[in-house]
């Protein structure tokens, strides 16, 4: 999917020198995402202008550390309107390019797990249709690098497009999830037979299975620095499952709790996917409890386990990377790389310094949301936003907003949010927020349009 005109996209004219003026920046699920709940949520014509370089809408951005063939949320999950949690199951059922190509599954289609390709036309879809139902809007596509942001003399905010060009917004979204990602889409090299594949995550089982499944590779190294793999998803949903014992209140305590619940749930047969959904739905709760000491030690000590029970991998995928680690044709190594070179990488592990050997080398370490970019650091310097104290993203309230207490316009959306909101790069809580930032934004715009007329009539 390309966008190829930089011009409104809604024929109809309006002076737009009078409509509010709204930038968001990353056109990959966030981004696309957040315009989709402006055109259903903002209930006055404005001005929409989503910067990318990219000219491919990649929806897989934000979702999986960027686009993977794994879509890790079933179908029941995967809707861009909460209001309507079953519109991907009904699209799915109905739309005639994608019926014949439904997975079965015996547990009902909103259990299954779909390709990422499906899932990516829905949205595309949906933000057509929302697009098209709002003429009152104007829309504009472009492909400049947005390298600040900076408040503007005139009130709103200076969206700077290289050295020289600025334009000014009444409201901006960073929906730049993860940022780029270099070596993420390097292909086998001729004659390649075997490949490292750096990092622990979906995405980096995704890469390995890949590889495999293409048969260019015979055999792959996969490094996790934690050692930690993702874990399966139960046969069939689970709800969340919540005790009714207080959560504790500090980090040690907190996952004792957890782990006695799983392993409660574990040997009464219920599994402990439905005890770490209810955690974490009380999440958020308890991350806005911890001493900043203990969301270090979080960071170092915990983050990785909880991210291989949080993010899993639908079950046929799990057996998948299980039977290839068990048939030599996966080799997992525990360790960090040091370097990386056209032949393989500088591992270090339990033994020391050692080269691994490789035809082909690809990188899908976990990156803190592009926060070193020029960008955030712009936003830094200027005082309109604050990494969080574990530098993994941006301190946002519920709604996206950066230094909530004193901004109005300004939102950090998706996984740009994660070291102030534990999940908020799932595709559902990215729904919720775009939806909850877009009815704010409507109800400020809203009070700003009455000042405006009041001063007009004095």
């Amino acid at each position: 999917m390309t966008l190829l005109s930089s011009r409104s996209s809604n024929s109809k004219s309006q002076d737009a020198d009078h409509l509010a003026r709204i930038a968001i920046v990353g056109r990959g699920f966030t981004g696309i995402m957040t315009a989709i709940a402006l055109f259903k949520r903002v209930d006055r014509p404005f001005h929409l202008v989503m910067f990318d370089p990219r000219a491919k809408i990649d929806i897989g951005e934000g979702i999986s550390q960027p686009a993977s063939t794994v879509l890790t949320s079933r179908v029941r999950d995967l809707s861009v309107d909460p209001e309507l949690p079953d519109d991907f199951r009904r699209w799915l059922e109905t739309d005639d390019t994608w019926r014949d190509r439904l997975i079965s599954d015996p547990a009902g289609l909103e259990h299954a797990f779909v390709p990422g390709e499906i899932f990516s036309t829905y949205v595309y879809k949906r933000f057509a249709e929302a697009l098209a139902g709002r003429p009152d809007v104007i829309v504009q596509f472009g492909s400049d690098t947005v390298t600040a942001i900076d408040r503007h003399l005139e009130g709103g905010y200076s969206v700077f497009l290289g050295a020289e060009q600025r334009t000014r917004f009444d409201a901006v979204f960073l929906a730049t999830g993860y940022g780029m990602r270099e070596n993420s889409e390097a292909a086998p090299a001729g004659g390649a037979q075997s490949a490292v594949v750096i990092g622990g995550g979906i995405h980096a089982v995704d890469r390995a299975l890949g590889l495999l499944a293409d048969a260019k590779i015979s055999h792959v190294t996969l490094i996790s620095e934690s050692g930690f793999l993702p874990q399966s998803h139960a046969p069939a949903a689970v709800g969340a499952i919540v005790t009714d014992q207080p959560m504790p209140g500090t980090l040690r305590g907190a996952f004792r709790f957890l782990r006695e619940a799983a392993g409660k749930a574990d040997l009464e047969g219920s599994g402990w996917q439905g005890i770490m959904n209810g955690f974490r739905s009380r999440a958020r709760d308890l991350w806005a409890g911890l001493t900043p000491e203990e969301r270090a030690r979080f960071k170092r000590h915990v983050k990785a386990i909880y991210d291989s029970h949080r993010n899993r991998l639908p079950p046929e995928h799990y057996q998948r990377l299980h039977h290839a680690i068990a048939s030599g044709a996966i080799a997992v190594r525990k360790g960090k790389v040091n370097c990386i070179a056209t032949n393989g990488v500088l591992f270090s592990g339990p033994a020391g310094l050692e080269v691994l050997p490789a035809d082909l080398t690809i990188d899908c370490r976990f990156r803190p949301s592009g926060t070193d970019s020029p960008l955030v650091r712009s936003l830094i310097v200027a005082g309109l936003a604050t990494r969080d104290e574990l530098e993994i993203g941006i301190v946002v309230d519920e709604c996206g907003r950066t230094k909530a207490s004193a901004l109005h316009g300004l939102f950090a959306m998706g996984p740009l949010g994660l070291g102030s909101l534990p999940d908020i790069d799932l595709v559902p809580q990215i729904v919720v927020q775009s939806h909850a930032a877009a009815s704010l934004l409507n109800s400020w715009i809203g009070d700003v349009a009455k000042s405006a007329a009041r001063r007009q009539s004095l």
